[in-house]
């Protein structure tokens, strides 16, 4: 436990730093990564993937909101609950983040074997899907 957390740190630093230059934080862009990939999730289930409570999540959705990355919108399952979708804007800077954090993935896994590259994937894939489920 103590060397993944410590690995997530390290790369999460170098993340943070790089996408300061688009005025976003990693949870920030993680964010419009998923709702760019799942286009009409609500905050709730944003919480959810992220393990923080629906309130944390709302005030991050919310600046996002504001910024004009993302619009949410009532499901048309249930009124009462708002879904988000990029906005133009959102999926302009979200192709930016993504090549920062690809070079960040080059860079840190670059000297890691593809085979056991895919391996770790496969492997904390596996782990996630579990504790999601668990």
């Amino acid at each position: 436990m103590y060397l993944l957390n410590q690995a997530n740190l390290a790369i999460r630093s170098r993340l943070e730093q790089a996408l300061r230059g688009l005025s976003l934080t990693g949870i920030q862009y993680t964010v419009l990564s998923i709702v760019g990939s799942r286009d009409g999730i609500s905050s709730a289930e944003l919480s959810r993937r992220f393990f923080v409570t629906p309130q944390t999540m709302n005030e991050i959705v919310t600046g996002l909101e504001k910024r004009g990355l993302l619009h949410r919108e009532p499901s048309v399952e249930n009124r009462r609950i708002l879904t988000a979708s990029l906005t133009p804007e959102g999926e302009t800077i979200l192709v930016s983040c993504d090549a920062i954090a690809d070079e960040i993935e080059e860079s840190v896994f670059s000297d890691m074997p593809a085979k056991d590259f895919h391996e770790l994937r496969r492997i904390l894939g596996s782990r996630l899907s579990a504790l999601r489920d668990g």
